[in-house]
């Protein structure tokens, strides 16, 4: 499987990548994002796009490949709905839809986070590409929705708020494994998301306790 990674340099993206690295069915991986992610492996290649919006140039370098994994998040904070919208939803479709052209077939699988079915202004806008990406005829597609992540060995998220609640958090993260449902650790996910992409999970929204299952 030659793999398409979004946010390799976040915490998410980057145990994803780890899993990916150790998979023997992941032939390649194509980290897509605005800076390098700095991991130097005989399977990993980069692309670097400072602006995100715009994929004029680097199509070319997007054909060929078999899945996607999308590990962008992006905080809500301070952000109105408009402004949350265009970069939660109109940048993942903008993505989907060109990786879909140039990849027919291709396979997708989305990160989202807990909590993104409710009535919060961002759960309604994660709900819109959770929706429409359901619609889209690739290969196998799914969504992830994580809640509390303990970060891979050496890894941490590139956002202050993240990292301030995984210090005051961090005891917590002992009960992980007594409270699946709302604990899980990035290597789980991103073993889960590379069996979404598979065609491995049986339903297309992931909880917590789906991704400690799937990613067990």
């Amino acid at each position: 499987m030659k793999l398409i990674l979004f946010g390799a340099t976040g915490m998410v993206g980057a145990g994803t990548l780890r899993e990916a690295i150790a998979d023997p069915e992941v032939e390649s991986v194509l980290c897509v994002g605005r800076s390098p992610c700095g991991v130097s492996h005989p399977k990993v290649r980069e692309l670097v796009v400072p602006d995100l919006f715009d994929l004029s140039g680097v199509e070319d370098q997007l054909v060929g490949h078999d899945a996607c994994i999308w590990a962008i998040g992006v905080s809500s904070m301070g952000l109105d709905e408009a402004a949350y919208a265009r970069l939660t939803v109109e940048l993942t479709l903008l993505w989907a839809r060109a990786l879909l052209r140039l990849n027919p077939g291709l396979s997708f699988c989305y990160c989202s986070g807990a909590g993104a079915g409710g009535s919060a202004m961002w759960a309604r806008v994660r709900q819109r590409v959770e929706g429409e990406l359901r619609e889209m005829p690739f290969g196998h597609v799914g969504v992830v929705r994580p809640a509390f992540i303990r970060p891979a060995p050496g890894t941490r998220s590139r956002t202050w708020q993240t990292r301030v609640a995984m210090i005051v958090g961090w005891p917590l993260f002992l009960l992980g494994p007594l409270l699946p449902s709302a604990f899980t650790t990035a290597e789980r996910l991103g073993r889960a998301m590379l069996r979404v992409v598979k065609g491995q999970a049986e339903r297309y929204i992931l909880e917590s306790v789906d991704i400690n299952r799937i990613g067990a």
